[in-house]
C-alpha cells in the first residue's frame, strides 16, 4: 500500500498554517471573557510519626547492634573457652603426674624389697621404715601437685571472673555507643522530614501564588473588556480582534508567493470566519502585491 509523504517544504507550510490558526485562537481568547478556573495539583506529604521515625532508625542500625554485641560475646566466650581448656589440661596433667609418681615409687619400693631379701632383711624394721618413707614422700609430692593445681585453678577462675566483668563493661560501653548512634540517626531522619515538609510548603505556596496571579489577570482582562465594550461597544471590540487577526494573517501570507497566497485564502472558508470584514481587505491587499 502506497503511503504519501510530505516534502520538507510542505511540512513547513502546514506547520506555519497551523501556527496561524493557533494564534487566531489566542486572539479570540484575548478578547473574550474568561470564566475558567485554574486548579493545580498540590504536593502531598504525610510525615511519619516520631514512633515510626524511631523504628526506622532502629531498623537501620539493627545489623550494627547485632554485630557489635555478637563480636563482644564471641571475643569473651573464646577467652573463657581457652581458660576452660587450660583447666581441663591441667587436671589431666595432674592425673598423669600422679600416675607417674605412683609408678616411680612402686618401682623404688619394689627395688628396695628385692634388695632387702637379698640381704636377708625382708622382715626387718629397717625395710618397713624405708617403704613407709617412700609412701610418705609420694603422698607429700601428691600434696604439692594438688596445691599447685588448686592454686593455678583458682588463678584461672579469677581470670574468668575478670573476663566476665570486662565483658559486662564492654557491653555497657557498646550500649552507650549504640544509643549515641541511634540519637544521631533519629536526628538525621527528622532533618530529612523537615526538609521535605519545607519543600512541600514552598511548592504549594508557589502553586497558590500562580493560581492567585491567574485569577487576578483573569479579572483584569474581564474588567478591561467590560470597560472597552461599555465605552466603544461590542462591534468595535470585534473590529479590533479582526484587525489583529488580519495583521497576523498578512504577515503569514507575505511568506508565500502571490498566487499561492491567494489560492490558500480563497480555498479555505475558515479565513472568512476568522477575519470577518477584514477578509475582503486581505484579499485585495494580496491581489495588489
Amino acid at each position: 500500500m502506497y503511503t504519501y509523504k510530505f516534502t520538507d517544504e510542505q511540512s513547513e507550510k502546514i506547520k506555519k498554517q497551523t501556527d496561524l490558526f493557533d494564534e487566531f485562537k489566542n486572539i479570540d481568547k484575548k478578547y473574550s471573557f474568561d470564566n475558567s478556573s485554574l486548579t493545580l495539583d498540590r504536593m502531598e506529604y504525610t510525615a511519619p510519626t516520631q514512633e515510626e521515625v524511631e523504628e526506622s532508625a532502629k531498623s537501620s542500625l539493627q545489623s550494627y547492634l547485632d554485630q557489635g554485641k555478637n563480636d563482644i560475646l564471641e571475643e569473651y566466650s573464646s577467652k573463657v573457652n581457652s581458660i576452660n581448656d587450660l583447666q581441663s589440661t591441667n587436671k589431666e596433667n595432674l592425673s598423669a603426674q600422679k600416675d607417674s609418681l605412683k609408678n616411680t615409687y612402686q618401682e623404688l619400693k619394689q627395688n628396695a624389697s628385692e634388695d632387702s631379701i637379698k640381704r636377708g632383711l625382708a622382715r626387718s624394721s629397717i625395710i618397713v621404715n624405708v617403704l613407709e618413707a617412700f609412701d610418705q614422700k609420694m603422698l607429700d609430692e601428691y600434696s604439692n601437685l594438688d596445691r599447685e593445681y588448686t592454686q593455678k585453678f583458682q588463678e584461672l577462675e579469677e581470670e574468668k571472673s575478670l573476663l566476665e566483668n570486662q565483658k559486662e563493661s564492654a557491653l555497657k560501653s557498646f550500649d552507650i555507643s549504640y544509643a549515641t548512634k541511634l540519637n544521631e540517626k533519629i536526628e538525621e531522619i527528622n532533618n530529612e522530614i523537615a526538609e521535605k515538609e519545607k519543600e512541600v510548603l514552598e511548592y504549594n505556596n508557589k502553586i497558590a501564588e500562580t493560581e492567585a496571579e491567574y485569577k487576578l489577570n483573569q479579572q483584569k482582562q474581564n474588567q478591561e473588556l467590560v470597560d472597552f465594550i461599555g465605552k466603544y461597544g461590542s462591534t468595535a471590540l470585534n473590529r479590533v480582534k479582526e484587525e489583529e487577526k488580519y495583521n497576523r494573517a498578512l504577515s503569514y501570507f507575505y511568506t508565500l508567493d502571490k498566487d499561492e497566497a491567494l489560492a490558500e485564502l480563497l480555498n479555505n472558508d475558515q479565513y472568512k470566519v476568522e477575519l470577518g470584514s477584514y477578509y475582503s481587505k486581505l484579499e485585495q491587499t494580496l491581489r495588489n502585491r
